[in-house]
């Protein structure tokens, strides 16, 4: 919704949410959307007060049936989950070889990221 990354590209969320259906995920949006998330470590990244809940609710639930909503919670306690990739202050986590230390891998994909903003317009 903030234009951060297309939702396209979006390949899963990892939530720390403990909703079992749509009715569920509807009710967490509408909480956000009321008073943010105030266990959240930068509160800010929450405020979605500015943006129409009904589009907030239509991406959540096209996210939600596309099965793009993972949330460890429903498996396990734990609500300290963090993806081992993701450090306490990163919210986007790339699934490319940047985990790849080899500077003409790294090289590689960044070309190819140029070369994608650079066609998405011709699809």
């Amino acid at each position: 919704m903030l234009g951060e990354v297309s939702e396209t590209d979006v390949l899963c969320i990892i939530s720390r949410t403990k909703f079992r259906d749509l009715a569920g995920l509807m009710h967490v949006v509408e909480e956000y959307h009321g008073t943010g998330n105030p266990f959240a470590h930068k509160i800010a990244n929450y405020d979605f007060t500015d943006i129409d809940l009904d589009q907030l609710q239509m991406l959540a639930q096209r996210l939600f049936e596309n099965g793009k909503i993972h949330q460890p919670r429903l498996y396990n306690n734990d609500s300290g989950f963090i993806h081992p990739e993701l450090s306490r202050n990163q919210i986007w986590l790339e699934i490319a070889p940047y985990s790849n230390d080899n500077p003409a891998v790294v090289k590689a994909y960044d070309q190819y990221k140029m070369l994608l903003s650079l066609t998405k317009d011709e699809n």
